[in-house]
This record gives structure tokens, C-alpha cells and sequence, in this order.
């Protein structure tokens, strides 16, 4: 006997979906947006690596690592007077630049500063801001700064405008 295997074949209709062009493209572009992204952040952490505990430019060894500090600017203080007239002042004063800790603490002390300020010539008349020495203005100030200050000392202290209007 012989057996006569039939094949039943079943045709079936294969359908291929494809993305839509335009979407195909937005990927793309996602994609390396994505990847130049990622290429910055690890470039950048590189070279900030590669840049820590550098300075931008050396500091000179006859300058010490001093600089002035200025950032308690130009203050302008009304007097006690019945008609305030304005006192403007300006201070700096020498810093260590190199001591990290203590250019954060002045920093950080900026208002303190700038209401000490206030608070102590803002209490003369102008009279009596006409009649006060300014390096008598400079040690109170001075005295005041250091007193509020933890991480280190004001050595000196200068008054680069001192003028009433």
C-alpha cells in the first residue's frame, strides 16, 4: 500500500507594517540630540576634572595671595538728622584669597556687613559725621567686621569714599 501525502498548502498574506517616514525621522534626530547630549556631560566632566586645583592664571609671589575685597560697594546712609542729609561710603579692605574658607565666610557676611555699616553711621547727625575722623569711623568698623567673623581677621580696613551730599 502506498500512502499518498497531500500537502495542503495555506497561502497566507504576510503584511508588513513600516513606520511612517516622518516618524522614522523625528527618532533619528531624537536620537542624536540624546547622544551629542551625552557626549557634553562626559566631555565637560572630563575637563573639569582635569581642571580642578588649577588657577586661571598664577598668582604672583610677591602678591602673597592677597587681593581687595570690594564687594560691600558703594553704600549711601541716611543721617539721624530731622532732614536726613546722605552719607556715601565706600570699604575695602586686603584678604588672603587663597584661604577658602574665609573668602566664603566674607561672602556670605556681604549684608552683615552692609547693615553694620548702616546701623552705626546711620545713628550720627551730620554734624557730628562732619566732625568725626574717618580713621576713627575706619577702627570702629574695623572692630565691628572682625567681631562677627570666625574663620579669620580683617587686618585693615579702607575707606575709599567717604562723602556726605
Amino acid at each position: 500500500m502506498q500512502w499518498v501525502f497531500s500537502h495542503y498548502t495555506v497561502l497566507m498574506k504576510r503584511v508588513e507594517r513600516r513606520p511612517l517616514q516622518a516618524a522614522v525621522l523625528v527618532y533619528r534626530i531624537l536620537l542624536g540630540i540624546a547622544a551629542a547630549l551625552v557626549l557634553v556631560l562626559i566631555t565637560g566632566t572630563i575637563y573639569g576634572f582635569a581642571k580642578r586645583g588649577k588657577s586661571a592664571a598664577p598668582v604672583p609671589e610677591a602678591v602673597g595671595g592677597d587681593d581687595i575685597f570690594s564687594g560691600i560697594g558703594r553704600l549711601r546712609i541716611p543721617t539721624s538728622d530731622p532732614e536726613p542729609e546722605t552719607l556715601i561710603i565706600s570699604i575695602a579692605f586686603p584678604y588672603d584669597k587663597n584661604d577658602r574658607p574665609f573668602s566664603e565666610e566674607l561672602a556670605s557676611r556681604l549684608s552683615w556687613f552692609r547693615t553694620a555699616t548702616t546701623q552705626y553711621l546711620g545713628a550720627f547727625t551730620a554734624e557730628e559725621l562732619a566732625a568725626m575722623d574717618t580713621d576713627t569711623v575706619n577702627k570702629e568698623l574695623l572692630t565691628r567686621y572682625n567681631s562677627a567673623l570666625r574663620l579669620g581677621q580683617i587686618k585693615e580696613l579702607y575707606i575709599t569714599e567717604f562723602m556726605r551730599l
